[in-house]
């Protein structure tokens, strides 16, 4: 039977799939909005035109003795020019610019300095314009006549209204709306440059920490091969200098045997890096002390004067963890909290602690400190405060404790006194131990 397999796609281009649609849901939003508010003020203006086209046709209706409501709708049809914010353009009934009151064009802008003419041809453009967009409102002169009509032997006089077009109403849309149409499109190609600008910016900084995490990574592990590799090339010498020396040459071998066994080891926690991580119960104490009991013999090789204080909890404290990458966690800090030690007598102390089911591991050395300022960067990738240093101890800690095995580090204080890192890691039961 055919088993589909699930597809993971890297953050990478998990964060480039959410660019692109946290920038669709944007301009999909902004062009919804704007076009709801787009199509409420032309509803809004094309119901203000009819109102005021009804207010024409009743001028142009009204009974010849009413004086009094002709002047009323003639009052309010001169006074359309202050109301009406959107253009309007009245003609005749075949749609072409006569020379008619003021009010005849409304919120349409004319160059005086043209002749009459060129304005007349400039009108009559925008009227053109004007009936692409809407069609016009027809206005009518509305008459009575009697007629007579015969009916068998009699003639009928009856009265006769007939209905004559007298003008159109030309309108458009205002400024607003037509700003309005442009402003989604507008912020589209913001949106768009301010999301292309993001996503070139990220995909320069992620190749640069990419790069920087590569040469980190053949500096470290450089680092890493380089101190076995010395103590090598030390007792190597030592047994061409005094070859016949039993002791020394035993002794010599059981240092070469270690070093053999750290170089080991160091490939294969290079190998773990990016697999799922093997783990299994272990005393704690006893990988501290493994660590410890090695740093010892080979601090006073690096030029360092620096005491290291571990005492062991009166019980074993079990945790699971892998133990070749959680000793690769205690060199990265030991390390730096040696090259942190600026006085004559170096300190270094770990300490541990139990609390509601987890266990807590202090570093603390007597080093120089930390500047508040940068202590929020100490465990991003390549960043470093040493001339040499390419960044990746603390990262490489932070990964291995926090991904690798859920647990939490973090500096628990720092000042001029010395730096505490804390590692906290959940407690495993006796029971998975002895199962």
């Amino acid at each position: 039977m055919l088993q589909l397999k699930t597809i993971r796609l890297p953050f990478s281009a998990n964060l480039k799939l959410m660019l692109v649609l946290f920038a669709l849901a944007i301009v999909t939003g902004t062009l919804w909005f704007t076009q709801n508010l787009v199509n409420e003020l032309k509803q809004a203006e094309r119901r203000t035109i009819l109102f005021y086209a009804n207010f024409y046709q009743s001028l142009l209706s009204a009974p010849q003795g009413n004086s009094e409501g002709v002047d009323i709708v003639s009052d309010l049809a001169y006074q359309a020019p202050q109301v009406l914010y959107f253009p309007v353009i009245f003609t005749d009934p075949d749609g072409s610019i006569t020379r008619q009151p003021e009010w005849i064009v409304m919120n349409v802008s004319i160059d005086s300095t043209k002749s009459i003419e060129e304005q007349e041809k400039e009108l009559q453009s925008r009227v053109e314009s004007m009936r692409q967009a809407y069609d016009p409102l027809p206005l009518y002169a509305i008459t009575e006549r009697d007629e007579e009509v015969k009916e068998g032997d009699s003639v009928v006089i009856r009265t006769v209204t007939d209905t004559l077009v007298t003008n159109y109403i030309y309108f458009d849309d205002s400024d607003a709306v037509k700003q309005l149409q442009l402003l989604p499109w507008i912020e589209i190609i913001i949106i768009s440059m301010f999301i292309l600008i993001a996503y070139i910016s990220f995909s320069h900084i992620k190749r640069s920490e990419q790069s920087n995490i590569w040469v980190g990574m053949a500096k470290e592990t450089a680092h890493q091969l380089g101190t076995p590799l010395s103590s090598l090339l030390g007792w190597v010498e030592l047994l061409r200098f005094e070859p016949e020396n039993r002791e020394q040459v035993l002794e010599a071998a059981d240092e070469m045997s270690r070093d053999v066994d750290r170089l080991t080891m160091v490939a294969q926690r290079f190998s773990k890096i990016g697999s799922a991580a093997q783990t299994q119960p272990v005393d704690i104490n006893q990988v501290i002390g493994d660590v410890v009991r090695y740093f010892e013999r080979r601090l006073p090789h690096l030029g360092k004067r620096v005491l290291l204080d571990f005492t062991p909890t009166h019980e074993p404290l079990y945790v699971e963890i892998n133990v070749e990458l959680f000793q690769w966690v205690f060199e990265n800090l030991i390390r730096n909290a040696a090259d942190a030690i600026d006085k004559k007598e170096g300190h270094i102390e770990f300490h541990i602690r139990q609390s509601r089911g987890s266990v807590f591991i202090d570093i603390r050395d007597n080093g120089k400190g930390i500047d508040p300022k940068i202590r929020k960067d100490i465990f991003r990738p390549g960043f470093s405060t040493k001339q040499r240093g390419w960044g990746l101890g603390l990262s490489l800690a932070k990964r291995i404790v926090e991904e690798y095995h859920g647990g939490k580090i973090g500096i628990k204080e720092s000042s001029s006194q010395g730096t505490t890192f804390t590692i906290r890691l959940k407690q495993a039961e006796l029971a998975d131990k002895t199962s």
